[in-house]
This record gives C-alpha cells, structure tokens and sequence, in this order.
C-alpha cells in the first residue's frame, strides 16, 4: 500500500492549524536504488519545525506533517513549479540536488516529468487535501481560523548566501494572507522570548500564504522560518548534530516525552487567543 505524503493527522479543536511540510525525513524505497539519496534518508530539514509539532500537540491545534523529505517533493512549492533543468534548481517541486549541490540521480537516470507527476498525484495532492479537509472541519467550528506553516526552504536551497541574524522570517503574501494583528501576535509573543524576525522579506510570496490564505473567508495564514540563534536552539533541543546545513540523526516523532519550545508554545497561545477574538469582533 502507498504510504501517503503527510504523517498521521493530529486534530484539535482549537482555531490554529499547524501545517509543517519540511519536517518529513522518509525516502521511498524505490529512490534509494540511487545511491546519492541514501544518506539523505533521516536528514531533517526543519529542526524547528519538529518542535513545533509538539508544541501544537499540547496547545489542543491541528497538526498536519510532511512525511517525505522536502527533496522528495516539497509541499511548499505549488504543483505546476516542475522545472527539470539540468542546472541546479532553486525551487524545484521535486528536486535534483540535495542542499549541499549533490546531484541526486546519476546521468542516465535523471529525473522525469512522468516522475514529478506520480509523485504529485502520490504525495503532493493527498496531503493539500487533508490540509483542505482540516481547514473545512475548523470552519465549520470557528468562525476564523489561522494557519501557521514552518518551513525551511531557505536550508535546502544550495544557492543560499548568508541568512543573517535575525530569528525568524515571517510571511504573509505581503499582507494578503492574514489580518494584521495576527501577525502582531505572534511578533510580540515572540519578542517576549527575546526572538527578532522581519515581516515578508526573503519568505514573503511562498506557496502556503498564498493558497491557503483568504482572510475575507475566515482564513489566515502565516508562514515562519526559523533562522539564527533560534534555529540553533531548536537542534539542540532536538538532540541534532549539526551537519553542514541540515541535521542528522535528530528526533522525528514527537512523544509524549519530546520538547516543545518555549517561543512556539507562547506563539500559539497568542494566534489562538487573537484569532478567537477576531472571531468575536466578526460577529459582533
């Protein structure tokens, strides 16, 4: 039986949606016959990401994870971005290199567009329908709702020059994707923990914030990337060792023994408790 794009869905009952696409680390078993995707296999992109899930957990929101490693097909990337150049891809659906510039496939064994295409129908399109399904049962709860996607594109792409300083890169389609004072929330629960971030700069128009994000509908959503001494946190927390510009070997499942983080389990709260107040003044 095919094992679908996400991993079990956690539902909650609360008005967030925790959407983490980068946290999958599965290869499936027909690409490890190229030997370069075996060590990719347990790489975990989003280090940040994992904690959140945990955080999601506790705080009663609805979780909806990756299971396949973003390489595999990154599902914050919209389906028709499918370029096969033999060059190195920024943004590439499924992609030819791994973060580091390793090609994937040997020359002859390139990959194929009848190949995106199985893994579209396989993984890509399964998991935005459960997203789709999640949101229409919290609709149907809630009269607003908010997404929080997180998500590391920045890490997997080789082309990456210095990320800077700052905490987190925060996105909302530049405006489009959520009501303001949600995003006030979240930096303002994320400055009491000491965190910095800009709003919309380099992770302004990503695939997420876009799709899913119609605020005039009851629908926001916010997509964060977890960057300098944040990110660094967060692979300690999960017991990664650094390597180059991923992690190995770091915890995957969250348990009921696994970290949370402090700075998401304060985000969370405050996306919830906003949200139920625009909810109230929407009414009102």
């Amino acid at each position: 039986m095919q094992t679908p794009g996400y991993r079990p869905i956690v539902r909650g009952d609360s008005p967030v949606l925790v959407i983490t696409p980068h946290t999958g680390t599965a290869i499936p078993t027909d690409l490890l016959r190229h030997p370069a995707w075996v060590p990719v296999q347990g790489r975990v992109a989003d280090p940040a990401g994992i904690l959140l899930q945990e955080s999601a957990r506790r705080a009663g929101a609805t979780l909806v994870a990756g299971h396949y490693h973003a390489c595999v097909i990154d599902f914050n990337v919209a389906a028709d971005n499918r370029s096969l150049t033999p060059s190195l891809s920024r943004q590439g659906l499924c992609r030819t290199h791994t973060s580091r510039g390793e090609a994937l496939y040997e020359p002859g064994a390139e990959l194929s567009a009848d190949e995106v295409e199985a893994r579209i129908g396989q993984y890509w399109q399964p998991f935005h329908a459960r997203v789709g399904e999640e949101i229409a049962r919290l609709r149907a709860i809630h009269e607003q709702v908010v997404l929080l996607v997180s998500h590391a594109s920045f890490w997997l792409s080789p082309y990456r020059l210095q990320h800077g300083d700052l905490d987190c890169n925060i996105g909302t389609h530049r405006g489009e994707a959520c009501d303001r004072r949600l995003v006030s929330a979240l930096t303002d629960a994320a400055r009491a923990q000491g965190r910095s971030w800009v709003v919309n700069g380099k992770i302004a128009d990503c695939f997420a914030a876009q799709h899913y994000g119609h605020p005039d509908q009851g629908v926001h959503a916010i997509e964060v990337e977890v960057a300098g001494s944040w990110r660094s946190d967060c692979m300690a927390r999960v017991g990664a060792t650094p390597a180059d510009d991923e992690t190995a070997a770091a915890r995957t499942d969250a348990s009921p023994h696994a970290p949370s983080d402090p700075t998401f389990d304060a985000v969370l709260a405050a996306l919830d408790t906003t949200v139920r107040q625009l909810s109230r003044a929407w009414t009102v």
